[in-house]
């Protein structure tokens, strides 16, 4: 039987997305399984890998039945996956603690320890960035000093996409974009930085083999095959993070093209042309999934997360999400643009990492009595773009071209969010049809050009239908320039006052 298809999964915070396609990289089909965090106190964050895996094989076998491809059929496999996670496994490919997820903050006395021994500029040359507690390092070092039980026993530590391929294949590898991010590699940004690594106390030999994201790093197991409906010893492809895969996905590929991407985070990703240096030697890069090209990537930690929090905390036990919330939502938000007073919310409900502020926390400001949840929702998705300007203009300080904007993730799918977001960063933004798909289809393409079905990434861009266009209104533009005014006042005024 031929070999003409792959398939590829999008491991997410809320859930897990598969799509497989055909040689030339369509989309034939797919299907998503959510699940959620933990959260803990203290700023704990957790997810349950098994819980993960058990979601993934249930969405491969609907597609796989769905669609009506022969397991035989598929070629390879690969994924991508949420960043900055920390999985401890053992030698047979187990977890032996919960994953400490991206928005976990108990780490941050540890990130506080090492800002007192290493600054942050000693931090941005040694490390290439500054480092706060959502980053991998603090995260390690909680948990060799917390968790002594745990650490004796692990033999890798590893990111969420990476844990999830060694649970399938048994190998331990990661990808040069992936391992960019535990801010551990060397100067060349190829391989660990053993110096580095030694003297911040993480053994070397407990971090993954690191390589190029289209590469075959592994084969599945018979016993992932059976569970999975695919064919023990099919090929397994390294994949990238979801930052990486997403930038692909919305074929935002060549120097300057950017993505916005509306997830659970919201992210500004812009493909560089060279490896840029922050000029304020604070913000470190992100490897792209193309050899030797990187990514300045700007992350607001709780972007679609704020409005789902307040959607989740007000629409009662009974209520339901879907589209027919989403236009709801799209309606209140219209309605309620001509009296929203000095109505302002501050997105950091789990710290702000490009501001490297694990100790910001969220608030409405300047609420009165005729504030509805109209005003409230609109309030969300204002305090978000106001953050997301905030973003843009410290992109705009590295002097980098920035063209075209892609968005992507469940954000985009409404209007009211989009429109708001064009018009506070004064730039026009342009929606990718099936945008929830961007990240499983970077990893798909990963996938073709690793076996040899297709010759490089470049097919993506073309391949990539665009959709809507949302330009910015000239004449909201006074309102948007004094609401990220009050918003900058805002953020000051909150910070929590010296010890």
């Amino acid at each position: 039987m031929a070999k003409d298809h792959v398939l590829a999964w999008d491991v997410g915070t809320s859930g897990v997305k598969v799509v497989v396609t055909d040689a030339a990289g369509a989309i034939l089909g797919g299907d998503y399984e959510a699940y959620a965090p933990t959260y803990r106190p203290e700023g704990g964050v957790e997810q349950d890998l098994e819980e993960i895996l058990s979601a993934l094989r249930r969405a491969t076998r609907a597609v796989l039945e769905r669609t009506s491809i022969a397991p035989a059929s598929v070629a390879g496999v690969g994924a991508t996956g949420q960043m900055f996670n920390l999985v401890a496994m053992d030698r047979a490919a187990r977890p032996l603690f919960p994953m400490i997820s991206w928005l976990d903050l108990r780490a941050v006395p540890e990130a506080r320890a090492l800002a007192e021994r290493m600054d942050y500029d000693e931090q941005f040359r040694r490390l290439g960035s500054v480092v706060t507690a959502k980053d991998v390092i603090p995260k390690i070092l909680w948990l060799r000093d917390r968790r002594p039980d745990v650490w004796k026993k692990t033999a890798k530590l590893l990111d969420c996409k990476d844990a999830v391929l060694m649970s399938l294949t048994g190998e331990a590898v990661t990808d040069r974009s992936t391992a960019s991010s535990y801010r551990l590699l060397d100067t060349a940004g190829t391989a660990w930085d053993r110096d580095a690594c030694l003297e911040l106390g993480i053994p070397i030999e407990r971090l993954p083999e690191t390589g190029e994201a289209a590469r075959v790093t592994g084969r599945l197991s018979a016993a992932a095959a059976r569970e999975l409906g695919l064919v023990a010893g099919t090929p397994v492809i390294a994949g990238t993070g979801d930052v990486a895969s997403t930038q692909v996905g919305a074929g935002a590929i060549r120097p300057g093209d950017t993505q916005l991407s509306l997830g659970t985070a919201l992210y500004l990703g812009i493909s560089l042309a060279g490896r840029a240096s922050d000029p304020a030697r604070r913000l470190g890069l992100l490897g792209h999934m193309q050899a030797g090209e990187w990514i300045l990537w700007l992350e607001i930690a709780t972007g679609g997360a704020s409005l789902n929090w307040f959607l989740e905390a007000t629409r009662g036990p009974a209520a339901a999400s879907g589209p027919a919330e989403h236009a709801e939502v799209d309606r209140l938000v219209a309605a309620a643009e001509s009296d929203m007073g000095e109505l302002l919310f501050a997105p950091w409900l789990s710290g702000e990492r490009f501001l490297f502020d694990d100790d910001a926390r969220a608030a409405f400001v300047g609420l009165d009595l005729h504030h509805r949840r109209g005003h409230l929702l609109r309030a969300v998705m204002e305090g978000v773009a106001c953050e997301t300007r905030w973003a843009f203009d410290y992109a705009s300080a590295f002097g980098e071209p920035i063209g075209e904007i892609r968005a992507v993730g469940g954000g985009s799918l409404g209007e009211a969010w989009v429109k708001i977001l064009a018009y506070m960063l004064d730039r026009e933004l342009v929606t990718v049809e099936a945008p929830q798909d961007a990240g499983a289809r970077g990893a798909a393409s990963c996938v073709l050009v690793a076996l040899g079905m297709r010759p490089d990434l470049d097919f993506v861009r073309e391949q990539v239908t665009l959709g809507r266009r949302f330009r910015p209104d000239p004449a909201r533009r006074s309102r948007a320039d004094a609401l990220y005014a009050r918003f900058k006042e805002v953020y000051a005024a909150l910070r929590p006052a010296p010890d």
